[in-house]
Formats: structure tokens, sequence, C-alpha cells
């Protein structure tokens, strides 16, 4: 009986987030694009989304993360959110990076999915300073929006080693 109600729970999910399934192209799964930090500051971004199952009212639906590669570092973000619609088409991620230390990062990201392979995205940048206070838009950083493509996880593991 157990196994039956498993056999069932994940087709029953993937009826209710489309987005999900695994047996067509969906907002899970890697992407990868450059993001505007500033007037000649572009960065690269991989970004890894996970369909979590126990989505909706007891945490989000949508997990993964995130790496935003930079003059010979790297930034790494959890990533946390929820689709805004049934289809997945918009969406919107917590990014939290780990380990931050001074300087600017990724805010809220409010997103729109094209449905095959490509997201467009938008953001405020975040300034923590030197003394660690953090979590403000900057005035000077406007909110920026970019694209990401489908990418590979050879792609996710390697993109800041170049």
């Amino acid at each position: 009986m157990f196994v039956v109600g498993l056999g069932l729970l994940y087709p029953a999910h993937w009826l209710f987030h489309p987005w999900g399934a695994p047996f067509r192209p969906g907002l899970v799964g890697y992407w990868q694009g450059e993001v505007p930090f500033g007037s000649g500051d572009s960065r690269t971004m991989v970004l890894r989304l996970r369909d979590e199952v126990g989505g909706g009212d007891e945490g989000s639906e949508i997990g993964g993360s995130a790496t935003v590669c930079e003059a010979g570092q790297s930034v790494t973000y959890e990533i946390s959110g929820d689709a805004t619609n049934y289809r997945g088409t918009r969406f919107w991620l917590n990014a939290q990076p780990t380990g931050a230390a001074a300087g600017l990062y990724l805010g809220r990201l409010n997103g729109a999915w094209d449905g095959r392979d490509g997201l467009t995205v938008s953001t405020s940048l975040l300034r923590i300073d030197p003394d660690g206070a953090a979590g403000f838009a900057t005035p000077d950083a406007p909110p920026v929006s970019f694209q990401l493509g489908r990418a590979s996880e050879a792609d996710f593991t390697g993109a800041c080693d170049g």
C-alpha cells in the first residue's frame, strides 16, 4: 500500500506543478547568463532549480542554488521560492548568499519563464557594508533585468573555473 501511495504521489504532484515534471522541459534544471552589477561589471550566473515536493503551505515549491562569478572568486546562494501560476511561467526566488562579505549581492529574483529555454529575471542589488550592515537596495545600483538560458550540469559546476 505504501509503495502504491508513493507511486501516485509524484504523478499527482506533477499534475499541480507541470513546470517540475521530468518528461518535458521545465522550469527546474540548470540555467546560465550574465548579470549586470553596474557599468562595465557583468558577472556570470549559473542557477540550479529543483522542484521541492513538500512545497506550498509546508515550504517553498522551488529550491536550489546559484553561483555568481566575479574576478577570481564566486558567491554562492541558497535559492527558495514559489511559482506564482499553474504553469510556472511566473515565479519569485529568494537568493540568500552563503558567507557574505562586503559587496553587492542579488536580492529577491522575480522571473518569467518562456515555457522552453529562457528565463527573464529582475532583481534589486543589495549592498553589504564592511561592518556587516546589509539588506538595503543601493541607490547607485538600480534594479537590473537579465536573461538566463538553459544550461547543463557541467556548465553549473564549471562556471567560475575560467
